[in-house]
């Protein structure tokens, strides 16, 4: 190495980059440098993006400066945007003309939407995403608008994509807000995806088939399938179907081989959501040896680059195989949940390369992903993700819509109070004192209720605290009780925690209605 001290470089602040400094960080200690580059000063939690785009949360719910976090694990944050890697010479350019030299590097960059690949929708006023989060601020916007003059409307996925499942939450709960206004009667809803049948999302699933097209049909949402985005005039898609059939056993083609020329089609929209083909970054992109014609980062079964042993790469920047053979090609899932197993694939390679220890091999076990669809949700899990599956289920109910949101408020505490030294009740106070309220915490008149089983001095001491921090009281004490539950669970040994989160999952399967049932599926909410 270059240096005594190993240097570690992460490039992304998201939902990879940033759980993989802090998990490198944690393996290794004091025996590393670890820096984390990101073109932005914050953290922000990209699944949110859907409720975002539809104004069921805040920018500000979802996003954290990431100084302070990073201080607290003692990782250095340079922020600024990448402009080149010099891998023969284990280098960053980045954009101020700085340089910056690593031992081991991890690519965490994320992608941009190619909106080329499919022509007129780049800058089209009518046409909206939610890959990023200025795309779901800007379709946020657009929806305002919509909803004073609302017509119909195109949700629509182009070949390869790998969030297809994202566009049925953005559907149902598009859905759900429509009615809520009062206004679903005059907006028709149709989805276009490359996939041959509902609920597909490049895993091939049937376990969902025939219960999300019935929560379709229940929902009122046109489906349209096998269909490849061509390009767009005006507020008009143009699109081809292939071979209507629902299943097609190519022997490695995408492409309807029986012969028959695909359907030109067309719809008019008056507002269209649409996941664009994904392609990597401009400076990665410029590095043929680094990246597919996409631009996105080719990995071996270790998550490292192709042929090199210290570039390693995680989440939505790598190029993924297609797992299925369809007539359109179907890009395979890239959920919050893969990308999370893989941070650990690479947090314990760049610790086992250190070591001189045989590294592990990425092997992605289960695929599973919550979908918030207004009041209401869907839970699904294949293990293994790769076919052949022994264990598939799909549920649907209320219980994931709570989930989803518990999840988001679980992902959002690792990031916010792991990030000091001090326990996670002063990381929460810090965070009141930093961030602006939300409705469901903003300060209110009057005083706890006698529901809540306090002493008065308790009682007394949280009021006023709450007065203070300005903010509601009982939505104060229901934070601080939780996050003082976390830290008692930290101080119990692993036995014992084990056997509190069993006791918990005994309890949540008994409060289940669904648990008797293998699929349990009826669409969005009322």
């Amino acid at each position: 190495m270059a240096s005594s001290t190993t240097r570690i470089v992460i490039v992304g602040g998201g939902i990879a980059g940033v759980p993989l400094a802090y998990a490198i960080k944690a393996r290794l200690h004091g025996r590393a440098e670890v820096t984390l580059v990101s073109d932005s000063a914050d953290f922000y939690f990209v699944p949110a993006n859907p409720w975002i785009a539809l104004g069921l949360r805040e920018e500000a719910d979802v996003t954290f400066a990431l100084e302070p976090l990073l201080n607290g694990r003692k990782i250095a944050l340079r922020v600024d945007a990448l402009q080149g890697v010099d891998l023969e010479n284990d280098r960053l350019q980045l954009a101020d003309g700085a340089e910056l030299e690593y031992d081991y590097l991890a690519l965490a960059t994320g992608i941009c939407p190619n909106w080329s690949r499919v022509p007129g929708t780049e800058g089209n006023p009518s046409v909206h995403s939610v890959i990023r989060p200025r795309d779901a601020a800007a379709a946020h916007t657009a929806y305002a608008a919509f909803l004073s003059r609302p017509g119909s409307v195109v949700i629509a996925a182009a070949p390869r994509v790998p969030t297809i499942g994202p566009m049925y939450e953005y559907a149902f709960l598009l859905d759900a807000d429509l009615r809520r206004r009062a206004l679903r009667a005059r907006v028709p809803i149709t989805l276009i995806t490359p996939e041959p049948y509902p609920g597909h999302v490049g895993l091939d699933k049937p376990v969902a088939r025939e219960e999300l097209k019935r929560a379709l049909a229940t929902q009122n949402i046109e489906w349209i399938g096998n269909a490849e985005l061509r390009r767009c005039e005006g507020r008009r898609l143009h699109f081809a179907v292939y071979d209507g059939r629902e299943e097609h056993h190519g022997s490695g083609g995408h492409r309807d081989t029986s012969g028959h020329e695909p359907e030109q089609r067309s719809l008019e929209f008056e507002y269209a959501t649409i996941w664009p083909p994904f392609r990597g970054v401009e400076a990665l992109a410029r590095n043929p040896s680094l990246c597919d014609e996409e631009g996105l980062v080719i990995v071996d079964e270790y998550q490292r680059a192709l042929g090199r042993t210290n570039v390693f790469a995680i989440g939505a920047c790598t190029a993924k195989p297609i797992l299925t053979h369809t007539n359109v090609p179907v890009g395979s899932p890239d959920a919050v949940y893969v990308i999370q197993q893989q941070v650990a694939i690479v947090a314990d390679n760049i610790t086992h390369s250190l070591r001189s220890e045989p590294l592990v091999r990425a092997s992605i076990e289960r695929e599973q992903w919550i979908a918030d669809m207004g009041k209401r949700g869907a839970a699904y899990l294949a293990a293994p993700q790769m076919p052949l599956r022994n264990v598939q289920w799909l549920y649907q109910g209320h219980w994931v819509y709570e989930a989803k949101r518990e999840f988001e408020e679980y992902f959002i505490n690792q990031i916010l109070f792991g990030a000091g030294p001090h326990g996670q009740i002063p990381a929460l106070v810090l965070r009141l004192r930093s961030q602006p309220r939300r409705d469901d915490m903003k300060c209110r008149r009057g005083a706890l209720g006698p529901h809540l089983p306090l002493s008065t001095d308790t009682r007394r001491s949280l009021e006023a605290l709450a007065r203070q921090l300005e903010v509601d009281a009982v939505a104060l004490s229901h934070q601080l009780l939780e996050q003082a539950i976390a830290e008692a669970l930290s101080c119990l040994d692993p036995p014992m925690r084990e056997q509190v989160r069993a006791d918990m999952h005994a309890r949540l399967v008994d409060e289940l209605r669904t648990q008797r049932e293998r699929v349990r599926f009826e669409g969005g909410a009322p």
